[in-house]
């Protein structure tokens, strides 16, 4: 390559990585990204996801003639139908099983003297009693603050409601009109890279299908499994339980992992041989996954090594946080398609040496 050209291309990358050093220093301008990112960005991602998740239900009404609006507004009455059932039916059971969990652990954490094998373990010279009435009071308080926050629930309530309302229309208009996308920006995309642009769309969109199917597929049939471990081992509340394993294992590799904390925490304080058994359950659901779940259902469609998964995802959830972990992978393997089928283009704009 030509010294000019690389000199040229670090004086950019200065620039790049000082003009973003530059930004981080102004507090309004990382607000305005910040409202930004949960006002729009945040709402997109969550359209596009239960886009790809109705979508071969809404194809299905079209194969039967239905309009596109039609096909599109049935398909979101019925999702919206089975979500209200669902809240109706589990929101109330979620906090009460929330409510006795920590009523369990706190009652348990008494009866055993957890406080105090610790302390004996460490030679501690603590208080007995003042360490364990500050840290049930400590506990009280926070979990007090989970459940009943009606003060920031009533101040967020206006952004909770335009989230809601713009996720609803960005999924409506991705039903009925979802085929123009790749058309529109067919349009605005100069002649020379029209066909390799509409074959990268193509399989742009083979991709997201493929993860957030393939993820959801995942995520319950790991739900089911923990869900009858759970009941095997006689772990309590094992529906609230599995279902928070069904919401991190949206986030990749380190999803499950984060599930089982509140599990542990639950078992050790019921005694080592429920965290024994806890710890079989956990071997053996992650090896499943890992061995016959995940390859079955999610295949090669990916095509990313699992250890630049786990980079991907632990350094996204520094950075942004559970958002970042859970679209880093798919938009790292957009940038892969779109890098395989432009990579011609971009060899040929790079000069090569002469002798």
């Amino acid at each position: 390559m030509d010294k000019k050209k690389v000199i040229q291309y670090l004086l950019i990358a200065n620039l790049a990585v000082i003009l973003i050093m530059l930004i981080g220093k102004f507090e309004v301008v990382l607000s305005f990204i910040d409202v930004i990112f949960s006002i729009v960005v945040v709402p997109i991602i969550f359209g596009v996801f239960l886009f790809y998740i109705l979508k071969p239900l809404n194809t299905l009404f079209r194969k039967k003639k239905m309009k596109k609006g039609k096909a599109a507004m049935l398909t979101m009455v019925i999702f919206f139908f089975i979500m209200t059932g669902v809240v109706k039916y589990f929101g109330d059971y979620f906090i009460q099983q929330f409510i006795i969990l920590k009523d369990l652990f706190l009652r348990i954490a008494k009866e055993r003297g957890i406080v105090e094998q610790i302390n004996k373990m460490f030679n501690s010279d603590f208080n007995n009693v003042d360490y364990y009435g500050r840290f049930v009071g400590h506990l009280e308080k926070y979990i007090g603050l989970i459940i009943v926050s009606g003060r920031q629930i009533f101040n967020k309530g206006m952004q909770m409601f335009s989230d809601i309302l713009l996720v609803i229309l960005i999924l409506f208009y991705l039903l009925k009109d979802g085929d123009k996308v790749e058309d529109i920006i067919l349009k605005y995309t100069p002649n020379k890279y029209k066909n390799t642009m509409d074959k990268t769309l193509g399989q742009s969109n083979n991709v997201l299908s493929s993860y957030i199917l393939g993820q959801a597929t995942v995520a319950v049939s790991l739900a089911i499994m923990v869900y009858i471990g759970y009941r095997v081992i006689g772990m309590t509340s094992p529906i609230f339980l599995a279902s928070i394993t069904f919401i991190l294992a949206f986030i990749p590799f380190i999803g499950f992992l984060i599930s089982m904390i509140i599990p542990f925490a639950l078992a050790i304080s019921m005694g080592m041989p429920m965290v024994i058994k806890l710890s079989v359950l956990f071997l053996v659901a992650q090896t499943l996954k890992g061995r016959l779940v995940v390859p079955l259902i999610m295949g090669r469609a990916m095509k990313i090594h699992p250890i630049t998964d786990i980079f991907l995802v632990v350094g996204a959830a520094t950075l942004i946080g559970p958002i970042g972990a859970f679209v880093v992978v798919p938009i790292y393997a957009l940038i892969k398609v779109f890098y395989r089928n432009f990579k011609p283009y971009i060899s040929k704009s790079i000069p090569k040496k002469t002798s």
